[in-house]
Order: C-alpha cells, then sequence, then structure tokens
C-alpha cells in the first residue's frame, strides 16, 4: 500500500513540472467549457483534424490518455480554474444499471456506456468467466460476478438481460425490487443493435481520422526529405509501423531497363539488400503485384504456386504489397512481410493502400528534384561531375581527410594537342573523344573516387584515402588505356599533374594549383605522361 502511494506521489510531482504553452492552457480551457474538436478547430482557424493533434501532443506531454485527465491536471496545476462546485453533485443524477449477460452484446453496450457521463454500471454477471464483457468490466474495475443474484440487492435503477434466457428473465422479474426497471428480450435486443451500429460508425470514424493522422505525420516526416534513398526508407518504416510488420522493402521501377531498383528495406538480411536489381519475369511475384488492382494480400507465401525463394529462405510468411502509381504510370512497388503466417485487418490493408497512393506521388516529387539537382552539377556531354561540383566535393573531401587524418589525392588530366584535334577533324568527332576518355576515366576510378570534367578538354578526378604513389598508378593505367584505344582519326595521348593534402596544401585551391603546374610540366617533358612531384 505505501510503494502504491508513493508511486502515486511521485507520478504527481513528475505532471506538475510540465511546461504548458499559452496555447495549450487555451485548448485545455475550450475543453474544459465542453467543446468539440471541430469547434476548437473553428476558434484555431484550423480543421478538426490540427486541433485533433494539437490536444493529442498536449496529452502526450501531460502523460495522459483523456480529455478528462488532461483538464484534470491542468486544474492541479492551476493552469486551469476549478470546475463548478454542483458538478459534484452530478452523482445524484446518474442512472445505475446492472447488466446479466457479458458475451457479444454485454461488451457491445458497455463500451458505450463507459463513455457516458450519466450513466453508471454497477456490476455485469455472466456464467461464462471469460465473456468479452465481464473481461472489460474488470479493465474498468466494475465490480462482476458468475451469479447475477449476489448483486440483487444492490440499489440499481435499471436491470438490463443480455441473456436472452426466458428463465433468467422471469426469475429476475421475481427477485427484482419494485423500482427497480427491468429491461430485457425484444428492448434489450433493439438497445443492443443500435449501440452496436453506433460502435460500428464510432470505429469507423476513428478509423477515417487514423488514415487522415497517419498522413498527416508522414507529410510532415518527409516535407523536407530531398533524395530518393532517404525518402523510401521513410515510406518502409512508416508502413511497417502502420501494418503492424516487421520488415518491409521498396523498389522503384526503371523504365528504360524495365527491371525494378532495390532502394529500401527494413528487418531483412544481408541477402536480400545486395540484391539491387531484379527482372520483372512473368508469374513471379513483382509481376502478380504489378498487374494486380489494389493491394495484394498473402497469408502464406508457401502456398504460391512460384513463390519468391529469396523471401523464403529470409523466413517470409505473409505479405501486403502494392503498386505506386502516378498518373497511370508506374513508379514502383511497397511491400510489408512478417515472418509468421498472418492475417491482415481491412483496417490495416485500408492504411496500407491510402498510404502507398501518397508514397508514389512523393516519390515522383522526390525523383524530379533528384533529376534537376543532378542536371546542376552534371556536364551535359560526358556525364561527368561538373566544375562546380568538383570544388564543393574537393572541400568536403579534404575537410573529411583532416578530420580523420587520411590522404588524398587530386588529378588533373589534359588531352594533348586537342585545339589542334577539333581544327583538324572537327568538334563533332572532338566530342566523340571527350566520350570516350570519360568513359576511360569512369570504368578505372574506385567507388570513392569524383570524376568531372573540369572544362573543355580538362578532367579532374579526386581520390581519398590514396596515397600519391597509389594515385600514380591509376593515372599511367588511364593514360596506356587511351593511348591504346582505336580513335577513328588518330592515336590520342593525355597528361596529368598529381597533388595530394597535406603534402601540397591544405586548400582546395592549393591542391588545384599544384596539380595545374604538374600538368604543365608534363607538357613541357613531353606530354603523355604523369607528374607527381
Amino acid at each position: 500500500m505505501t510503494d502504491r502511494n508513493s508511486k502515486g506521489e511521485n507520478s504527481k510531482k513528475k505532471s506538475t513540472t510540465v511546461a504548458l504553452t499559452p496555447r495549450d492552457v487555451e485548448i485545455l480551457r475550450w475543453v474544459q467549457d465542453g467543446k468539440t474538436n471541430e469547434e476548437i478547430g473553428e476558434l484555431l482557424s484550423r480543421s478538426k483534424w490540427t486541433a485533433k493533434y494539437h490536444l493529442k501532443n498536449i496529452m502526450q506531454k501531460m502523460g495522459v490518455t483523456t480529455r478528462a485527465q488532461a483538464v484534470s491536471q491542468a486544474i492541479g496545476m492551476g493552469a486551469l480554474p476549478p470546475i463548478d462546485p454542483y458538478i459534484d453533485d452530478i452523482d445524484e443524477s446518474l442512472m445505475k444499471v446492472g447488466m446479466v449477460g457479458g458475451g457479444k452484446g454485454g461488451s457491445a453496450v458497455l463500451s458505450l456506456f463507459k463513455d457516458n457521463p450519466l450513466l453508471k454500471v454497477e456490476w455485469v454477471a455472466d456464467r461464462d468467466l471469460s465473456a468479452d464483457g465481464l473481461l472489460l468490466a474488470m479493465e474498468l474495475n466494475i465490480p462482476t460476478a458468475e451469479d447475477y443474484r449476489i448483486f440483487l440487492k444492490k440499489e440499481v435503477d435499471v436491470v438490463i438481460n443480455l441473456t436472452g434466457s426466458d428463465a433468467v428473465a422471469e426469475d429476475l422479474r421475481r427477485k427484482l425490487p419494485v423500482n427497480t426497471e427491468l429491461m430485457g428480450g425484444v428492448s434489450a435486443k433493439i438497445m443492443w443493435q443500435l449501440f452496436d451500429e453506433r460502435r460500428k460508425r464510432v470505429e469507423e470514424r476513428e478509423r477515417v481520422l487514423k488514415e487522415h493522422e497517419a498522413l498527416y505525420h508522414l507529410g510532415l516526416l518527409i516535407e523536407s526529405i530531398d533524395s530518393i534513398k532517404d525518402a523510401g526508407y521513410a515510406i518502409v518504416d512508416y508502413a511497417t509501423k502502420l501494418t503492424g510488420t516487421p520488415a518491409g522493402s521498396l523498389a522503384l521501377y526503371d523504365e528504360e531497363n524495365e527491371n525494378m531498383r532495390l532502394v529500401a528495406t527494413k528487418g531483412f538480411g544481408m541477402s536480400l539488400k545486395k540484391m539491387e536489381r531484379w527482372e520483372i519475369r512473368e508469374g513471379g511475384l513483382t509481376h502478380d503485384v504489378l498487374n494486380h488492382e489494389g493491394s495484394l494480400y498473402i497469408q502464406d507465401i508457401r502456398e504460391m504456386e512460384n513463390p519468391n525463394p529469396l523471401l523464403l529462405k529470409e523466413g517470409v510468411k505473409s505479405l501486403l504489397a502494392s503498386s505506386l502509381t502516378v498518373e497511370g504510370r508506374i513508379i514502383g512497388v511497397l511491400y510489408v512481410n512478417d515472418f509468421k503466417k498472418r492475417r491482415f485487418r481491412a483496417e490495416d490493408i485500408s492504411l496500407f493502400s491510402l498510404l502507398t497512393i501518397y508514397a508514389g506521388l512523393t516519390l515522383e516529387r522526390v525523383r524530379t528534384l533528384e533529376e534537376t539537382r543532378l542536371l546542376s552539377i552534371t556536364d551535359g556531354l560526358t556525364g561527368l561531375r561538373n566544375q562546380r561540383y568538383l570544388m564543393e566535393q574537393m572541400q568536403k573531401e579534404i575537410q573529411r581527410s583532416a578530420r580523420h587524418k587520411h590522404k588524398l589525392a587530386v588529378i588533373m588530366f589534359d588531352i594533348d594537342y586537342f585545339k589542334k584535334y577539333n581544327d583538324t577533324y572537327g568538334h563533332l568527332e572532338g566530342n566523340r573523344v571527350l566520350k570516350v576518355i570519360s568513359g576511360i576515366l569512369k570504368k578505372n576510378s574506385r567507388v570513392t573516387d569524383t570524376v568531372g570534367r573540369f572544362g573543355g578538354e580538362e578532367f579532374c578526378v579526386i581520390m581519398p584515402q590514396i596515397s600519391k604513389e597509389g594515385a600514380k598508378a591509376f593515372a599511367q593505367r588511364v593514360l596506356k588505356e587511351i593511348e591504346d584505344y582505336p580513335m577513328p582519326n588518330r592515336v590520342v595521348t593525355m597528361s596529368g599533374g598529381i597533388s595530394s593534402f597535406p603534402k601540397d596544401g591544405k586548400t582546395h585551391l592549393d591542391l588545384l594549383q599544384k596539380a595545374d603546374e604538374l600538368l604543365y610540366a608534363a607538357k613541357k617533358k613531353g606530354r603523355n605522361c604523369i607528374i607527381g612531384s
């Protein structure tokens, strides 16, 4: 008993430290006045969904789960004035109810009664101690019993007989006090049906609200995301949380190559993560999802005619998947998976389907942003990074190398006698040479290297975590391959200079100047060579 009180006091002390903003107090005052979310939304000049969102944040901040608890705690903190004293007398006008029968009907009626301030359920009885209504009553701290007769001396206004038993109804008529009304038979059935219908409407409203809230929060989350990879991870993470699944993935459709590219995964092992692309084979899972109208739900993939071997290896049992489309055009596919056989609820499938519409639009927006950004940092002729990007990347790599005490090499290349080549064979032929050399540079570089066209016939390669000797070996391989390449008109060669951080400079301008000096030293030496010192 002492521990419980101490816990309660600590909890209370903790709650008093909550800092409520003036807007929070204003919203709680409206709640205290009995205003609905719609009315609060109007007062805020916002929608009722926004009011609901604000109120939810206030309750989370205060550590409570209901509006009444939030108001009560705000009064205790002194943020709101006490409720008028006459409300304390409300118990005198309460209708007291006893319930016989705690099955499906009892559970539905009790669910609605518990939120009615003018009703108080005094007791619930059912011969089945595991009945839904009886278990709910226990959760609500309402007295329960297997035999209703032990409660008949307790004064109530109405006893509702939900058993459907004539014998129970007759026994209740004989034993109930004269001033206690008995509701049973057709009356109880009609009441239960009305309440059940109301419960369904409430659940439907809550489902719609949950959908709107889900999209609202996802919108807030991805509003500032400007990369496909980040958007993919955010969507997969949200989809799995929304459906209560431990794993999921998102793949984009490559229109040019007519295959799928994996963008994001969650909850899977390395074997699936390593699979960057896959073909869409007829009769395969991706083919089925793309040709299925709406979301495709598979309770157990082992029962499929051609189950996906990779998913089987990962231990996937159930999945929910849908194509992502924008204006009839396929963007990709979103999957959520479970490692046990499960049945997805209708509301889960509905929410997932709604999410896929939003996800498709989001990915299309982000892809457009990425393409625009890529155009701004890419050389139009060669597809290499342009000078602007090279300068920015060089500064970043210098900062990273300084922080981790790593080496960094910068190579400047220049095509030998390129002006003469253009003058002799024309600029179109010169462009072909630029494209060939760009391809050779990209093919020989590492994933961590940055290859760019600095301007005209000049190229630049930024090579992190490599010594000047290592960079020179790379450059000599490139020069040899270019010299041996069967150009259409004549042999083409290239010269280069290498600078390194921190030996040759500590800024990007220092490194470029040093590499440029060594490049022209290579030209003077006879061209078709590399100088690193």
